[in-house]
Parts: C-alpha cells; sequence; structure tokens
C-alpha cells in the first residue's frame, strides 16, 4: 500500500521553487531526509572559517550529517583553468568536506568549465537551478532553484553526473600563480 500511495505522490508532485533564502532550507530538509545518495555538481562553493555561523555552514552540516548516517556523497566541483579565484575557493571548501568526512569530492577537468548548480536525492528528488554555494548566492542574492520530484529527471541527472565523474579527479587541479 505505501509504494501504491509514493508512486502516486510521485507522479503528481507539483515542482517546488526554492528561491532566495528558502532555498538553504530546503537542501537541508532534502539532506536530512536523504536514505541512500546525494550527488552534486557545483560550479562555485565556499567555506568561511571566520564566519562558523553562517548560512554555508548550516547547508554544510546537513550533508555532514547525512554522511555519517551512511549516505553515500558525492561531489563535483568546478576547476576552470581561466578562473583560478573560484578554483581556489573551491579546493578550500573541498578540503573542508574531506576534514569533515566526505571523502567523494571531485574537480573536473581543467580546461572545461562545469558551470552547473544541481543535486539529485536518492536517485529521484532533483534541485536544479542559479544558485551557488557562496555566502552572497545563500544571502543575498535573488537565486532560483526548482526542486522536482522524478524519477526519469534523475535517471538523466545521474547518467550526466556519472559522465562528468568519469573524468573526474580527486586531486586539486593544478592553478597557475597570479602575477
Amino acid at each position: 500500500m505505501f509504494n501504491i500511495i509514493f508512486l502516486i505522490f510521485a507522479i503528481s508532485a507539483e515542482p517546488e521553487v526554492l528561491a532566495n533564502r528558502d532555498y538553504v532550507p530546503g537542501l537541508v530538509k532534502l539532506f536530512d531526509s536523504a536514505e541512500k545518495t546525494i550527488d552534486i555538481t557545483m560550479f562555485s562553493a565556499g567555506h568561511y572559517p571566520d564566519h562558523p555561523e553562517g548560512v554555508n555552514r548550516v547547508l554544510y552540516e546537513s550533508i555532514f550529517r547525512a554522511a555519517k548516517r551512511g549516505v553515500l556523497v558525492r561531489i563535483i566541483l568546478d576547476a576552470s583553468s581561466w578562473n583560478p579565484n573560484n578554483t581556489r575557493k573551491n579546493v578550500m571548501v573541498a578540503d573542508f568536506f574531506r576534514e569533515n568526512g566526505i571523502e567523494e569530492v571531485y574537480f573536473d577537468p581543467p580546461e572545461v568549465t562545469t558551470h552547473t548548480k544541481a543535486l539529485i536525492v536518492d536517485s529521484v528528488l532533483c534541485v536544479i537551478g542559479s544558485t551557488n554555494w557562496t555566502y552572497y548566492a545563500l544571502a543575498n542574492n535573488n537565486e532560483t532553484a526548482v526542486l522536482i520530484n522524478s524519477e526519469t529527471l534523475g535517471l538523466e541527472l545521474e547518467e550526466r553526473f556519472a559522465d562528468l565523474l568519469s573524468v573526474s579527479t580527486k586531486e586539486t587541479p593544478l592553478m597557475e600563480e597570479e602575477d
């Protein structure tokens, strides 16, 4: 009976807009309910050690809780050769994730820009939008993302994630020194 009810919900569920300050609480709820997997592709993420109470920390703590429950968390971050400042920020946040138990953190190939901001939870809950995981994007900017409950979309996004993962590396990409 439960499976039938879930199937009806999954088919009839309307997309949910996660705009502006609704984004982090929406993702925290998703991550706190994750049972098996969280796959994230993110262009830009920030770690702000001087502000441990910040909105980024709230989001990241929910990811750490999921990993501690046994949820497989995989993250692909951009490492564009043309944008060393963004790459440095992403390396810093990757180190922070790893220090907190998220081992599956990768970087895309430096010659490609992965501008994607998307995630898939348990193969069916998909969030796609404009929101980077930087302080200003999460706390100040006008941003929009959509949460879609769709097995079809989930499978498509998982396939794209797997394709990108197959050419990504855990090693820190080489960054050109600034002049």
